[in-house]
């Protein structure tokens, strides 16, 4: 792809916070990123969204068409624990408006835009949101799947470390008994 392309897909993509009318491309960009026993509910999406507006954010391109979503939530600390990463989790037991902690609860792009570098973009021009609407945030979390090579390797060009795992969290097509979860963290 030339420089040029590159340049035009940015220019023609803007993002901003999502709202209820969006729900439904959000559970189609979920159905297209991720394997049935990983995605998570409209429900889940719901409260996230109704509980950290700030946090819940979508790429909409120039038809208004939404091309990706990312959803965050935050936490007073880091856990000792891994029970709180649990898939569908209710926010509102977790998420703490004063909290230091960015969790990355979930964040998608569809497929037909991945391996251009635009997710990067997304994914740094999210944070830069959710950071001016919580400028107490101090650290940020997330937990990605081993199998995914090209998420892990956007987090580390951005300064996430690993900093545990968990055996199996992940159903997987391809590794019996689950892939592991890669908990990353980055201070800001």
């Amino acid at each position: 792809m030339t420089l040029q392309i590159f340049c035009d897909i940015i220019q023609n993509m803007r993002v901003r916070k999502a709202s209820g009318r969006d729900m439904e491309r959000i559970m189609e960009i979920e159905e297209n990123a991720f394997i049935p026993y990983i995605r998570e509910t409209y429900q889940t999406f719901a409260s996230r969204m109704e509980t950290f507006a700030q946090g819940f954010l979508v790429l909409e391109d120039d038809k208004r068409t939404l091309q990706g979503y990312f959803s965050s939530e935050l936490w007073e600390e880091l856990p000792n624990n891994n029970k709180v990463f649990i898939l569908d989790h209710e926010i509102a037991k977790v998420h703490k408006p004063d909290g230091k902690l960015l969790y990355i609860s979930s964040y998608a792009l569809m497929s037909g835009l991945r391996g251009r570098g635009l997710g990067k973009l997304f994914f740094k021009e999210c944070l830069k949101e959710v950071q001016k609407a919580a400028p107490q945030i101090e650290e940020i979390v997330l937990i990605v799947s081993q199998e995914w090579d090209a998420a892990r390797h956007i987090y580390e060009e951005l300064g996430f470390k690993a900093i545990r795992q968990i055996p199996g969290f992940f159903p997987s097509d391809v590794i019996p008994g689950g892939a592991d979860g890669i908990v990353m963290m980055k201070s800001i």
